[in-house]
């Protein structure tokens, strides 16, 4: 295990650095629009186009890459065309900032770095969110790199914003640190553009969906979060729910439409038979037809 680097490196370097290494998962570290997901995005084409099997594991919920806003998502074999990317596995939580509640989006990683390692996964790129400052922030930082135990954290920053994740925390939960500034290319984005994107994307989802029913009392009822009640009276109309298959990884994301008994209206874009459907994972928020997301008040 190194210390705490002190020297600022380039992204090149850092991008060299990854090449010409063994590091098997890379975490990036940040603030907001400080160029985490451009610089995971070549370092996974520059991986692959080297031959090496590369994955992203993409951590922030709310300005997702992989995948719908409110998900963790892996894309696995690395494959980019254009600039939506598809996740070969993903699980839905349902809210947009990991604050809301930080065990079950660490549980969520680790379920899907696990499926990439056991698939032959040789670099497995992991984009966090960009929650650095406040004492919830370091808990989750902190909390997610001693569940994922990076061999290299690349730590991405402006004005010192970051580092001080590392302060105290052991140095037996990652392997080594490379710091880097900020990437020129990020811009900075009002929280309204943020949100707007996060619109344009649910919407994006949902365009090719169709309804469909399911049969409430031949699936498991779970919760995301142990902030919410996992029952039928939670199907309320417009509550934003997972579909899930028997190794509890996201089929698809639906809009309840009507719940009466044991019977669900679902408008979804899933395509698959229903008896891949093992569980319907239940979120906090409400989704409505414009892509806004909201969790009520219990």
């Amino acid at each position: 295990m190194s210390a705490m680097q002190d020297d600022v490196e380039t992204g090149e370097m850092v991008l060299e650095r990854i090449l010409a290494g063994s590091y098997r998962k890379v975490m990036l570290v940040g603030p907001v629009d400080s160029g985490k997901t451009f610089f995971a995005l070549n370092a996974a084409d520059r991986l692959s186009g080297a031959g090496r099997r590369a994955a992203l594991l993409d951590f922030d919920l709310g300005q997702s890459t992989v995948g719908p806003p409110g998900c963790v998502g892996l894309q696995f074999p690395w494959k980019r065309d254009g600039e939506r990317l598809f996740p070969t596995a993903m699980v839905f939580l349902g809210f947009a900032s990991p604050a809301y509640d930080v065990a079950s989006v660490v549980e969520a990683g680790l379920r899907l770095q696990k499926k990439a390692l056991e698939g032959g996964c040789e670099t497995l790129l992991i984009d966090t969110s960009g929650m650095v400052e406040g004492r919830l922030a370091t808990l989750l930082k902190r909390s997610k790199i001693r569940a994922l135990q990076p061999d290299l954290v690349v730590v991405l920053e402006r004005e010192g914003e970051a580092l001080h994740i590392f302060r105290g925390l052991e140095e037996a939960a990652y392997g080594e640190i490379a710091v880097m500034k900020a990437c020129p290319e990020a811009r900075r984005r009002k929280r309204e553009e943020r949100a707007a994107y996060r619109r344009e994307r649910f919407r994006e989802y949902f365009r090719s969906s169709r309804e469909l029913e399911i049969d409430l009392g031949q699936l498991e009822i779970i919760a995301t979060s142990h902030r919410i009640a996992a029952s039928v009276d939670a199907l309320r109309e417009g509550r934003l729910v997972g579909l899930d298959d028997a190794e509890s990884c996201t089929l698809s994301l639906g809009r309840v439409m009507e719940a009466r008994g044991a019977a669900a209206r679902l408008l979804t874009p899933y395509r698959g038979t229903a008896e891949k459907i093992a569980r319907i994972a239940i979120g906090p928020a409400l989704l409505d037809p414009e892509g806004n997301l909201r969790i009520p008040r219990t």
